[in-house]
């Protein structure tokens, strides 16, 4: 529990972004809860344990910030793409 609750804190202090962090620290209560004595227990369905349904939570998290993280590299690229093209572009008021 204590290398998943470091790591998630890392990740989070490492980005600038709300939805990160979120996700990050949803990681972190669902770890809290799937590595304690009896945390797990609250977290049974009829279908599966509670630890089982910790662990998919945690994966479904980790996914999501996975995506967002695609999603700010690709508006990062975008604007960097924007930037460059615009600067390319000539000049008309030194054309003529």
């Amino acid at each position: 529990m204590e290398k998943l609750g470091d790591l998630s804190r890392k990740a989070a202090a490492a980005i600038d972004d709300s939805d990160c962090r979120r996700l990050l620290s949803a990681v972190d209560g669902y770890g809290a809860d799937l590595f304690s004595e009896s945390g797990h227990l609250k977290w049974a369905r009829a279908e599966m344990p509670g630890a089982h349904f910790l662990r998919l939570q945690i994966l479904r998290k980790l996914d999501a910030f996975h995506a967002r993280l695609l999603q700010l590299q690709f508006e990062r690229t975008r604007n960097a793409a924007a930037r460059l093209a615009a600067n390319m572009r000539p000049d008309r008021r030194s054309s003529g």
